[in-house]
C-alpha cells in the first residue's frame, strides 16, 4: 500500500515522463568505450557490416562503426525501466540518491534533477546532491547556486554574462554612442560631398557649422586629421570641435599639433588644447623633446610655451641644445680624383667612382625651447648656456610654481 508521499511522488514523476514521451523518437547507442550517443536511428534495417547511421539531438548526422556499438536502447525502453524502478524506490534520501545515480548513467537529465531536488528537501545540507545541482557553499550565505550568489553581490544577468548595473549602463551608452558616431560619419560625408555643389554648398556649410552634438566629435576629428581633405574643410571642422565639450578628441589634437604639415592647423590645434586643458598634452610634449627628429623637438617646445607649462622647465633646459644624426648620401655616378706624392702613378693619387654615404651628428640650438623658457620665466634669459640655466633652476626651485616643485 502506497503512502501519501509515494502517491504524490509518482504523480510528479508522471508529469515529467509525459513530457519526455512526447518528444521525438530517439535511441541510445551504448558504446563499448563506455560512452553513449543519443539520436534518431536512420538505418534500423542495417546489414551487420554496415555503420550505424543516426541524427543526434542537434540535428547532425553521424556514422558509428559496428564494432563501436555495444547495444542500442530505445528511449521508451529506458522510460519503462525507470517507471518500474520508481514504483519500488522509497521516497527517502537514500532512495532518491539511488534513482539519481541510475538516471545519471541512463542519461535521464530531468528525472535526475527531480530526485536531487527531492533529496535537498529532505536533507537541506546533503553535500553530494547540492554539488550535483550546481550549488556551492559560501561562508556568508550557506548553500547557493552561482546565480544566487551573483545576485546577492548586486550583479545582473545581461546578454549571457553577469555584470554590475553600472557596467550595463556604460555599455548601453557606448552602443548608443557608436550608433550616433556611424550616423554622423554618414551625414558628414554627404555634407562634404555637397560642398562642391553650387546649389547645396551654403546649406552644407551651415549644417556642419551648426553641429553641437558631442557624439560627432570623433567623426569631425578624423576629417581634420586627413590631410587629403581640403584645408578649409579641415579648419572648419576644427572650429566646430572648439564648440563641443572639451576632452573628446584630445589625442588627435596632440598628434596634429606635432605632426601635421600645415603650420596654421598646428597652431589652431594648440589653441584648442589650451582651451581643453593641458594635463594630457604636456606629458606628451615633454617626451617629444627627446625625439630624434629636431623638427618634432621644436614643435613640442612651441606646444609647451602655448600651454604655459611651468612643470616643463627642466626638460626645456635640456632641450636648448640637442644632438641629431644626419645622413649625407653619396653620388655613385660622380668621378673624383685624388693627387699625392709617391706611388706607382708618379704623383697621381688615382681616380675613384662615387662618394661614400656619410653619417654625422650635429648639435642644434633650439630657439623654440629658449623662447618657451623666457616666456614661462619673464626676466630670466641665459641664452643657450645649459649650465647657467641649471644653476638658476636649482637655486629657484623653492619659488617656482607648486606643480614644478612636486614634480622634482
Amino acid at each position: 500500500m502506497h503512502t501519501s508521499k509515494q502517491i504524490l511522488f509518482s504523480v510528479a514523476l508522471a508529469c515529467g515522463l509525459c513530457l519526455s514521451a512526447n518528444s521525438a523518437r530517439a535511441e541510445v547507442f551504448l558504446l563499448r568505450s563506455g560512452g553513449r550517443v543519443e539520436g534518431q536511428w536512420l538505418n534500423p534495417q542495417r546489414a551487420v557490416a554496415e555503420d550505424y547511421l543516426l541524427r543526434n539531438l542537434a540535428g547532425v548526422q553521424l556514422a558509428l562503426a559496428g564494432p563501436q556499438v555495444q547495444r542500442v536502447l530505445a528511449t521508451s525502453d529506458m522510460q519503462k525501466q525507470y517507471e518500474e524502478m520508481l514504483h519500488k524506490a522509497p521516497p527517502t534520501v537514500a532512495g532518491h540518491w539511488h534513482m539519481a545515480q541510475w538516471c545519471k548513467d541512463a542519461g535521464l537529465t530531468q528525472q535526475r534533477k527531480f530526485h536531487l531536488e527531492e533529496i535537498i528537501k529532505l536533507d537541506t545540507d546533503h553535500e553530494e546532491a547540492r554539488l550535483a545541482l550546481g550549488y556551492g557553499r559560501f561562508a556568508n550565505g550557506g548553500w547557493m547556486t552561482p546565480d544566487e550568489y551573483m545576485l546577492r553581490q548586486g550583479y545582473v544577468k545581461y546578454r549571457g554574462a553577469w555584470k554590475l548595473p553600472q557596467e550595463i549602463e556604460l555599455e548601453s551608452r557606448e552602443r548608443e554612442f557608436e550608433l550616433a558616431d556611424k550616423q554622423w560619419r554618414k551625414q558628414l560625408k554627404m555634407w562634404i560631398g555637397h560642398l562642391d555643389n553650387d546649389k547645396r554648398a551654403a546649406d552644407a556649410v551651415q549644417s556642419i557649422q551648426g553641429i553641437r552634438d558631442a557624439s560627432a566629435a570623433a567623426a569631425l576629428a578624423d576629417i581634420v586629421a586627413d590631410d587629403k581633405n581640403p584645408l578649409d574643410v579641415r579648419l572648419m571642422c576644427l572650429e566646430v570641435i572648439s564648440k563641443l565639450p572639451p576632452g573628446l578628441v584630445t589625442g588627435t589634437l596632440i598628434q596634429l599639433s606635432l605632426h601635421d604639415a600645415n603650420e596654421n592647423l598646428r597652431e589652431r590645434c594648440l589653441a584648442e588644447l589650451r582651451r581643453q586643458g593641458a594635463h594630457l598634452a604636456v606629458p606628451v610634449f615633454i617626451k617629444e623633446l627627446l625625439n630624434k627628429d629636431n623638427k618634432i623637438v621644436k614643435r613640442a617646445a612651441i606646444g609647451l610655451q602655448v600651454l604655459g607649462s611651468v612643470s616643463a622647465t627642466k626638460p626645456l633646459i635640456d632641450a636648448l641644445v640637442t644632438n641629431h644624426k644626419f645622413v649625407k648620401q653619396g653620388n655613385p655616378g660622380q668621378m673624383s680624383a685624388s693627387f699625392g706624392g709617391g706611388g706607382d702613378n708618379g704623383g697621381l693619387g688615382g681616380l675613384s667612382m662615387g662618394q661614400k654615404t656619410q653619417v654625422f651628428k650635429v648639435d642644434i640650438q633650439n630657439d623654440e625651447a629658449l623662447a618657451a623658457l623666457t616666456s614661462l620665466h619673464p626676466g630670466v634669459n641665459y641664452g643657450f648656456d645649459k649650465d647657467k640655466w641649471r644653476r638658476w633652476f636649482m637655486s629657484s626651485k623653492g619659488s617656482l610654481a607648486p606643480d614644478l616643485r612636486r614634480g622634482e
